[in-house]
């Protein structure tokens, strides 16, 4: 076998030129059965292979466009549910808005928050309305859940607001059923208070507290908060109160300034 394997390998030109030689008369001189038995191999050797090939890649191929077209069909409607929710919300809000009437004297102007500034809390709003919309520093913004903050600086399309939440900010305040007044502020770390409150005084957990109307910037009847928890230290002249804001200062998107109402 070895001397056959080294004839062919010493001779492997003249054999292949022979096969084709005779691969030619076998095509020339066979007729028609011949010749469609040959190409039948020869198409299932050399092209039905590649051709199924082609055939999985255009399939694949189609199968990436169908993915790539439902994926973007899928970000449409979820950034269309993502719409109609946010529709939906503030569907609500206004609803809410609707049933609430300014303190008399009063009109409401709508403004809408740009941006809000803070650290830890936040302390200041800028509302894009200004002194092109006849609004002026130290007027009061509300929304339908209670006093927000008052204005301090105005340009012409915009203004900002000293939230309630700003330890600077003061607001003369009254326990809505005893009528007994003490100071709103908020203090880093506790939150909201109620300060000056005498230690004799008619308070308790779940009292409203609403704006007293002294100090002439907020006028009286705004909903400050609830009473958290009251302590009544001996030997101290005032409680310790600690308040729940009515509003909600860390989602604040629609407000409404109080304009003094022309006569």
């Amino acid at each position: 076998m070895r001397w056959i394997s080294n004839l062919f390998s010493r001779y492997w030109r003249n054999v292949h030129f022979i096969s084709v030689f005779l691969l030619s008369l076998i095509l020339i001189l066979g007729g028609g059965r011949v010749t469609s038995l040959v190409s039948g191999a020869a198409t299932a050797v050399f092209y039905t292979p590649f051709a199924e090939v082609k055939n999985t890649v255009v399939a694949l191929s189609m199968v990436n466009t169908e993915n790539r077209r439902l994926q973007l069909a899928l970000v449409e409607a979820t950034a269309k549910v993502v719409q109609l929710e946010e529709m939906e919300g503030e569907n609500a809000r206004l609803r809410a808005i609707l049933g609430f009437t300014p303190p008399e004297l009063y009109t409401l102007l709508p403004a809408e928050v740009i941006s809000v500034s803070g650290d830890h809390v936040s302390l200041a709003a800028v509302i894009n309305r200004g002194s092109s919309d006849s609004v002026a520093v130290d007027q009061p913004l509300i929304n339908e859940q209670g006093l927000i903050g008052r204005v301090v600086s105005v340009a012409p399309n915009s203004a900002t607001v000293q939230l309630l939440t700003d330890p600077t900010a003061r607001v003369a305040v009254r326990v809505a059923d005893s009528r007994e007044m003490g100071i709103a502020k908020y203090q880093i770390g506790t939150g909201m208070i109620l300060d000056n409150f005498p230690i004799q005084g008619s308070i308790k957990e779940g009292d409203l507290i609403i704006s007293s109307g002294l100090g002439g910037i907020y006028p009286p009847g705004l909903v400050v908060g609830t009473v958290l928890s009251v302590e009544r230290p001996e030997e101290e002249p005032f409680c310790r109160i600690r308040l729940q804001p009515a509003a909600n200062f860390n989602s604040l998107e629609e407000l409404f300034i109080l304009m003094v109402a022309e006569p």
